[in-house]
Parts: C-alpha cells; structure tokens; sequence
C-alpha cells in the first residue's frame, strides 16, 4: 500500500466509529488542548444519524383482484408483510418492503412482492405512499413481473412506539397481462 492509501484507510476507521458512535445517541467527545487544563474539558456534541424515529410496519388485508383470465371479473385478494421505513425528516422517509400477495383464491396467482417505497405523512396522521418493485411468482418459474404499488390512509402518532394504521391500497402488477389488486390493509406500526 501506498502512504496516501494507508491515510485514507486510517481515516475512514476513525470516521467509521465515529459514525458508530453517533448511533447510539447524543453523546460527547472530550477533546484535548495544549496546556490541557480546565479547558481540556471542552465537550462537543455528536448528533445521531436518525433523529426522526426508524418505523417497522406488520400488515396485513384483504381486498379484490382481476382474475387470471380475462373477462372473469374479479377474486378475493389476500396480502401481508412488513415494511421498514427510515427517516428522511419528519414527516417523509423511504424504505423497503416485503410481502406476500395472493391475487386468486384458487392460489393461482400468488407473489412475494419485494419493492422500494417513499413516503408523505400530512396533517401528523395522512400518509400518502408510493413503490416500485419485483412480484415474485410462488407457482411455476416464469419471468419477474415489476409493479406499482400506492397507498392513502390513517397513521396517527397515538403512541410514542406501537400506533395502529389503516390504508387503502392498490397495487399494478405488469405480468403476462396487466393485473390490478385492491386492497383495504391495516396493522400495527412500531417506532424505534
């Protein structure tokens, strides 16, 4: 390695822990002056990365879909998961998502929808939601269709760590033909 190699590894150790260090909270780095007197007890404030509170969603609904074939109306639609969001700022963050969707009731159309979400909350309690994702297909291999995914719906801050929510949800899935599942979903969201 070379001198200018071996620096930037130096550093980004120390900034590594730095960083590990401001996850665990407020907290304060002493630093040292030269006559290293009272004025060695100077403090400095190290802020955590997430100062809005990271949210685990459990969910789960029912709902109705457009069956496999067309002009056969529509099917009951089950679906459940967990989605774990991170802060941007207060009232906006962006996360993942997993969940298992079953869009026929004769378990001919069944996915593990894995995708990526943004997120608005407005007014403390609407939350408005938006995701792009891959629909895994259970039954026999075939390719991964992508899909769309929105919710609207009621997440009040009730309760500094577990809240409920209700959202009405649809979900747009580009498979061998265009398929479209809506939902009434609800669950427990926690906050850490």
């Amino acid at each position: 390695m070379t001198v200018g190699q071996v620096a930037f590894v130096q550093r980004m150790k120390i900034s590594s822990w730095l960083c590990l260090l401001s996850l665990c909270g407020p907290a304060t780095v002493r630093t040292a002056s030269a006559d290293d007197g009272p004025v060695a007890d100077q403090a400095q404030e190290l802020h955590p990365i997430f100062v809005h509170p990271i949210r685990l969603r459990l969910h789960g609904g029912v709902g109705a879909a457009q069956r496999a074939k067309t002009g056969d109306g529509f099917s009951l639609a089950v679906l459940g998961g967990a989605q774990l969001m991170l802060p941007a700022n207060k009232n906006q963050g962006y996360g993942i998502e997993v969940s298992y969707i079953q869009t026929d009731a004769r378990n001919a159309r069944r996915y593990v929808a894995t995708g990526l979400f943004v997120e608005n909350r407005l007014f403390g309690w609407f939350l408005m939601s938006l995701g792009f994702g891959a629909y895994v297909p259970l039954q026999e291999p075939r390719p991964i269709p992508v899909g769309i995914s929105t919710k609207l719906g009621w997440n009040p801050d009730l309760h500094p760590v577990i809240n409920p929510f209700v959202v009405f949800r649809a979900d747009w899935i580009f498979d061998d033909r265009f398929q479209g599942v809506l939902s009434a979903d609800g669950g427990l969201e926690f906050k850490f």
